[in-house]
């Protein structure tokens, strides 16, 4: 994991997160430093549970990328809204450490009669997170005082918010928590509790990385996808070790910026205007953004410019043949061969010869590196045998997953 330092996996998620919408800039961060002051009212001394806390604050609206309730949440008087804390508490669950702590997530809009029979912990904690949620909606999109934010509390005291939780607002009520909100350093040092090891950071940022694919049946292995073409390509074509962890990594995060894509473009069936076309193409600028002095520079061109062409052709930068290096090439078939070989809303799969077929028209056209199209067209069978076995388990992931949110869904709604 020393490609991508480990402390500053929260900055790029610090970053994804905001691109999800501009109304929740820092909505994660602000519920966070809330959820940490309320825990401090409460005394606690256990630095795993408030890390624990933190994250689950931090991420409580993941699941708000795979669903269309963002304009629900910046409102204060919503009621339950269970579609993205449902798929949130279920990436939570599967792909980060968080385990049983992620049903804190599934609860944190339910009123304190929901969550009446789940585990005293669970209760206590989402309600808590239920209560730094609305505080911050308030003082963001409201705009309303801490004094009216307390009357909306007290009107719904017992039904909406437990006792216990409103009682620990009020005691940060009083000691200024409100107005933290306001200043960037607090926001800052809220994050400081949220250290990662190697294996923590690999878990989280691959469920942010999820979170994007998991927007459509036809997208959920695409990185993965592009990850182990990419990673077959590059020992096939002799690259030393080091390299090719950089090309699997580049790889990994290269469509890191389609969190910021609105879904009516990357799920439109058919041709995309111009205008689409380049919301679709700001996709790679705002990766860069949020990789940006996160990972190694060489790291940071093979997933930016994955989208590049030889003849100049490519976007966003028009980069030539010789601006490009081997590894960046490269990435750019193995993402070709990805997109081609899975169906996608607006087309079916292709069959090799037609992946191969389309591989040599842009050859042709000088857009692709004749070194990488040859090793992908000899080693073909085997590359892509091994990116299908390495991708079917995070196949069977999301159905299970669609299936269980189902099953949620039907209970609470």
């Amino acid at each position: 994991m020393e490609i991508i330092h480990s402390d500053k996996i929260i900055t790029v998620i610090r970053r994804g997160l905001n691109l999800i919408d501009k109304r929740l800039t820092e909505h994660g961060v602000k519920v966070m430093l809330v959820l940490q002051d309320m825990l401090n009212a409460d005394g606690c001394r256990d630095m795993e549970l408030k890390k624990t806390l933190s994250l689950l604050a931090l991420l409580h609206d993941i699941g708000a990328y795979r669903t269309e309730e963002i304009d629900d949440l910046v409102k204060f008087e919503i009621g339950n809204v269970w579609q993205h804390s449902i798929y949130g508490y279920l990436f939570l669950r599967e792909f980060t450490p968080l385990g049983d702590w992620a049903e804190v997530v599934l609860y944190h809009h339910a009123d304190c009669s929901v969550v009446a029979q789940r585990p005293k912990a669970i209760r206590r904690y989402a309600q808590m997170l239920h209560v730094a949620d609305r505080a911050v909606v308030w003082h963001d999109e409201v705009k309303g005082s801490g004094s009216q934010l307390e009357n909306h509390f007290q009107r719904r005291l017992g039904t909406a918010f437990s006792p216990d939780a409103l009682s620990l607002w009020r005691r940060c009520q009083q000691a200024g928590t409100f107005d933290k909100l306001d200043d960037p350093a607090y926001l800052d040092g809220a994050l400081s509790c949220c250290c990662l090891s190697d294996e923590e950071a690999r878990d989280y940022l691959a469920m942010v990385i999820h979170a994007i694919d998991f927007r459509s049946r036809d997208t959920v292995t695409h990185t993965m996808g592009v990850m182990e073409i990419g990673l077959r390509l590059a020992q096939r074509m002799g690259f030393d070790e080091a390299m090719c962890q950089k090309v699997y990594y580049g790889a990994m995060l290269h469509d890191l910026g389609k969190i910021g894509t609105p879904v009516s473009v990357l799920e439109k069936p058919g041709r995309l205007t111009p205008e689409e076309t380049a919301v679709m193409q700001h996709h790679v600028v705002l990766s860069g953004q949020i990789i940006d002095g996160c990972v190694e520079e060489a790291v940071a061109h093979i997933a930016l410019r994955h989208h590049e062409k030889l003849d100049g052709s490519g976007y966003p930068l028009g980069l030539t043949e010789e601006e490009l290096t081997l590894p960046e090439r490269l990435l750019t078939t193995a993402d070709i061969v990805s997109a081609l070989c899975m169906s996608r809303s607006y087309k079916e799969a292709f069959s090799k010869e037609r992946c191969l077929s389309i591989l040599h028209d842009m050859l042709e056209r000088g857009q692709l590196d004749s070194r990488v199209v040859s090793v992908m067209e000899t080693f073909f069978d085997e590359i892509m045998t091994q990116a299908d076995l390495m991708c079917r388990p995070l196949r069977e992931t999301y159905e299970r997953i669609s299936a269980e949110y189902q099953t949620i869904l039907e209970q609470y709604t």
